[in-house]
């Protein structure tokens, strides 16, 4: 079955959110509880206070005391943690990297094509340096929970973690999922996600609303991903990349997280 097996899975018991003011944390947070809810997971809701910007405390504290509340509410375990270091994005890579942590979870706003930035100073670092795994939102102007959700299948731009990721998130959002199969431009392939494509039954035990549809006569990836957001809207875009000897962000990657106004999330394990 697709969900018992190794290749596609992704532990998220404890996660991790860093909380800011003025970003979307709150919709990053609202997935987290969801995920929790379903995987009877802890959530640490952490915000980071610099050394040289100390003051407003209370602001700070407020971030993490309603997200504590809110998890209450909703009977999920929210653990509020204010960090003071030099840095945040310093402070939050040796936070995850000295405790127990599965996974993070952050949000951060869209960013221009003409950005050397993909998710903003925080963001960048983070995929690059945390030694758990991380899924980063790229919160563009849609609402959560998604109702439409795309899949891209090309081994270039996603990985089976991300696959898992994305048919958890359409079950707990009762989610169509369109999986749009793109391995026809994929070159040096390892598994051209055969579990997944090749045996659309193993999906019938996710009661969700998923359907395959094939890449069309285009010229490429951004192409077929651009064409089929006009045709279709989706609500949200999950890609997914893996460390080797770096991260792998192809150019059709940073199209599809920086250029559609589009909420995209990338997977990093």
């Amino acid at each position: 079955m697709f969900e018992s097996s190794r290749s596609y899975f992704l532990k998220m018991n404890h996660i991790i959110v860093p909380m800011f003011r003025g970003t979307n944390s709150s919709k990053i947070l609202k997935l987290s509880y969801d995920i929790a809810r379903n995987f009877n997971s802890e959530i640490t809701a952490i915000t980071i206070r610099e050394r040289s910007s100390i003051g407003n405390n209370s602001a700070r504290l407020s971030l993490v005391t309603d997200a504590y509340n809110e998890g209450k509410k909703a009977g999920i375990k929210v653990i509020p943690k204010i960090q003071t270091f030099d840095n945040a994005r310093d402070g939050i890579i040796t936070e995850t990297t000295g405790h127990n942590y599965d996974i993070i979870f952050i949000s951060t706003r869209k960013r221009s094509m003409l950005s050397s930035s993909i998710f903003g100073n925080i963001g960048d670092y983070i995929l690059k340096n945390s030694t758990i795994p991380a899924a980063i939102l790229s919160s563009g102007d849609r609402e959560y929970p998604y109702a439409n959700i795309l899949l891209p299948i090309s081994e270039s731009i996603n990985t089976r973690a991300a696959v898992y990721f994305a048919i958890q998130l359409a079950k707990l959002n009762k989610s169509h999922i369109t999986l749009l199969d793109l391995r026809k431009y994929d070159r040096g392939t390892v598994h051209q996600f055969k579990t997944l494509i090749d045996n659309p039954a193993a999906l019938s035990d996710s009661m969700i609303d998923i359907r395959i549809i094939r890449a069309g006569g285009l010229t490429g990836i951004k192409e077929e991903v651009g064409s089929y957001i006009k045709s279709d809207n989706p609500d949200c875009i999950i890609v997914g990349t893996k460390k080797t000897n770096n991260y792998r962000m192809t150019s059709d990657i940073k199209f599809i997280i920086k250029e559609p106004d589009i909420d995209t999330i990338l997977v990093k394990k």
